[in-house]
Order: C-alpha cells, then sequence, then structure tokens
C-alpha cells in the first residue's frame, strides 16, 4: 500500500468507491484494499460504494434482465451482488487464510426513506418555486439548477446533449478507487463530469 498517512481508513470519510468509468479489478485490487482498510480500522471494517454501472475489468455492466424500457435502456443491477461474493470469496487469501464477512445493503430505497435534513427540506421548495416562477413568465426548455452555491436555470439540453462522464484523470484515484483527495481545498462536492 502506498502512502497509508495520507490515505485514511476507508470507513473513514473517503471510502471505496467503484465507478462505471473505470473497470477494477475485484480478484487482487478491491479485494486487497477492502481487506487492508477494513484491518486498520480499529472497528474492524471497511465500505465500498458500488454503482450500478460499474463492471469488473474485462466484462460488461450487469443488468437485471433483457426487459427495455421505452427508450430501450435495460435495469442495471446485481453489481453489489457479485462484488460482495467475490469479496467474500478471496478475502481469506488477503487476511492470513481468514475469510471475512460481507455485508452487501442495496441503498436505493434506504436512501430515499431517510428522514430530510434541512437541505433535503429547503433544496425542492426552491426548485419548485422557480420553476413555477418560468412557467408564469412563458419561459420554456429550462432546467432549474444549483451553479456556484445558487440557484439558477439554464437550457434543458445541457443534460440531454450528451453522456456525463466523470473525468477519471482528474478526479479519481486508480490506485485506492476513490476520489482524488490529495486535499480538500477548492474541490468539488461530489465526483464531477468531464464537463468541470
Amino acid at each position: 500500500m502506498q502512502d497509508t498517512q495520507r490515505y485514511p481508513n476507508a470507513a473513514g470519510a473517503l471510502p471505496t468507491v467503484a465507478i462505471p468509468e473505470y473497470q477494477f479489478d475485484v480478484a487482487e485490487h478491491l479485494t486487497e484494499l477492502l481487506v487492508y482498510d477494513r484491518n486498520k480500522n480499529p472497528s474492524k471494517y471497511s465500505v465500498v460504494l458500488v454503482s450500478e454501472g460499474a463492471s469488473f475489468a474485462g466484462s460488461e455492466m450487469m443488468f437485471q434482465g433483457d426487459e427495455a424500457d421505452m427508450f430501450g435502456h435495460r435495469k442495471l443491477g446485481g453489481m453489489g451482488d457479485a462484488v460482495s461474493a467475490r469479496v467474500k470469496d478471496l478475502s481469506a487469501h488477503f487476511n492470513n487464510g481468514r475469510t471475512i464477512n460481507v455485508i452487501n445493503q442495496n441503498l436505493g430505497y434506504m436512501v430515499r426513506g431517510g428522514d430530510p435534513d434541512a437541505i433535503d427540506s429547503v433544496v425542492p421548495m426552491a426548485y419548485g418555486n422557480l420553476a413555477l416562477d418560468l412557467i408564469l413568465k412563458g419561459i420554456h426548455g429550462r432546467l432549474v439548477i444549483l451553479r456556484n452555491g445558487r440557484y439558477d436555470n439554464a437550457p434543458i439540453d445541457i443534460v440531454t446533449s450528451k453522456k456525463k462522464l466523470v473525468n477519471v484523470n482528474k478526479f479519481y484515484n486508480t490506485e485506492r478507487l476513490r476520489p482524488h483527495y490529495n486535499t480538500f481545498e477548492m474541490q468539488p462536492l461530489l465526483i464531477m463530469s468531464d464537463q468541470s
């Protein structure tokens, strides 16, 4: 492991993150990182966040079935299950022969079912009011947004004109499978796309 002082335990502020833009090796790299981070954590756990669109090196995205929506898109799913099963199977190799228990949790409904904080309450209300203001002014084809910490609106084609991808070279640490954070100063709140 490189520079362990600079990268705090994965169970802390910077968990391991598997994103669609970077295919990862679960057999060696991911499992080794998780076991290493777990063993450095006094509470003996580590965390990996797995995007539904993430994929193993050399493989395709996983889908829940062959059924497509009206736009021809199939529903992603199953990657978290596959990662947790592989990590559990491989963990003993990196943990002195002892298998590590793995808990797999699909966060979809759990995250949406949590109690809202102040931002969760204020932002949707502001968006709704701003959208209504646009309608009342006869302005169409605009999207209500947050830009530089302020409410604004922009042409809707900024969302629909092209696929937004994370700029891996700029914002993603492929060694540690997490966002780049040598310093938090002037960094974006979330991993950013190539549009940032």
